[in-house]
């Protein structure tokens, strides 16, 4: 095994306040301008872990936001790419950043991925980061022990927002629109997961775009797209989110999040659901999860068809015996392979210990 290293009643999230050709590099004094904040650092690892998806995340916040003019980034001084700094989607908040930063523009060994802001009264800030390119893989089976993870990129890779590794586990920093983090590969194709998450709170509201609170696993995740199956448009950070394989969670209702969430079953083709049934919990409840894919054969017309099955139960109670969802999804365009991302809509959680290993054609009704 390789090893990386509910009656709910919601609190509020902590809420902190807080081109054209570019000019010339900024002088050295500026470099270390606190109004740049990142979120995992300045040295960086992909590709260690093998390949999860196009781009590697960099995010973080730029305080003064609200006097901002244009941002941007830069790899190995090369031409400036705008990002966005306002929030939609994958920015929760103003001021929020995250580059899509395409592994191919990436050269084997180190790298500089420049993150440079100008400001409407002409002050200019600049952060670099160092961003080390190698080749790895993760083969099944798999475990990620928290406690052993010096940093984030020892055990994924943080898609969306600020992580946070604790003696309990990975935590959302700050909840928001779809916290990421993944791990894995994308050539991982059936297999199952273990893990616990222990919910905390959730944001007292969701954007109109997003729905309601959800937190839970994506199976066979392969990154944002533009374009694809449903003609997403383009953006920096992208935002399309399918295809994928298919995500299980714990889903609250937007109007009522004081009502018991739903176990649902989320298609990697659609936003079509499946309901199985109410899940009764309190505010730092701690249940396990175990959620598995297994591809069936195609249909004659070569559409793809894959079991998944879904448990859940609090802990410290022992696994149950029976699945709490098995659903047979068929589709042409959600995805038959990549990897998992741990998922927590606009709820602040805790995931615990990870393992993943490889189902097999006989994998049991009740185990």
């Amino acid at each position: 095994m390789q090893t990386v290293g509910m009656s709910f009643s919601p609190r509020a999230a902590l809420i902190f306040l807080a081109a054209a050709f570019a000019p010339a590099l900024v002088p050295q004094e500026q470099r270390k301008d606190p109004l740049i904040r990142l979120w995992h650092g300045d040295l960086r690892r992909v590709g260690h872990l093998g390949d999860l998806q196009d781009d590697l995340n960099i995010g973080g916040h730029i305080e003064a936001w609200r006097e901002l003019d244009r941002l941007q980034y830069r790899v190995n001084g090369g031409h400036p790419i705008p990002l966005s700094f306002r929030a939609f989607r994958r920015l929760a908040r103003d001021g929020d950043f995250n580059a899509d930063v395409p592994i191919g523009m990436l050269a084997a060994g180190r790298n500089t991925v420049a993150i440079e802001a100008w400001f409407r009264d002409g002050r200019s800030a600049r952060k670099d980061v160092t961003v080390i390119r190698q080749n790895g893989s993760s083969p099944l089976p798999l475990q990620v022990r928290w406690r052993d993870v010096r940093h984030i990129d020892d055990a994924g890779q943080a898609v969306d927002g600020e992580w946070l590794v604790t003696a309990e586990g990975l935590r959302t920093a700050r909840p928001g629109y779809d916290r990421l983090f993944l791990i894995g590969d994308r050539s991982w194709r059936d297999y199952e997961v273990r893990t616990s998450v222990t919910i905390h709170s959730l944001e007292t509201e969701t954007p109109s775009y997003s729905g309601g609170h959800g937190v839970g696993l994506i199976l066979r995740f392969a990154g944002h797209v533009t374009g694809g199956p449903r003609h997403f448009p383009s953006g920096q950070p992208k935002w399309g989110y399918q295809p994928f394989g298919a995500i299980a969670w714990l889903r609250w209702n937007r109007q009522d999040p004081a009502r018991a969430p739903v176990i649902q079953f989320y298609r990697g083709d659609s936003d079509q659901t499946a309901e199985f049934g109410a899940f009764s919990l309190e505010a730092g409840s701690t249940v396990g999860l175990r959620f598995a894919c297994r591809t069936l054969p195609d249909t004659v017309d070569g559409a793809g068809v894959t079991e998944y099955r879904f448990r859940l139960w609090r802990l410290p109670a022992e696994e149950p015996d029976t699945w709490n969802l098995t659903y047979v999804q068929t589709s042409r365009d959600a995805l038959r392979q990549g990897g998992l991302a741990l998922l927590a809509h606009h709820v602040d959680a805790t995931f615990g210990d990870v393992s993943v290993r490889p189902v097999s054609d006989a994998l049991r009704q009740d185990r």
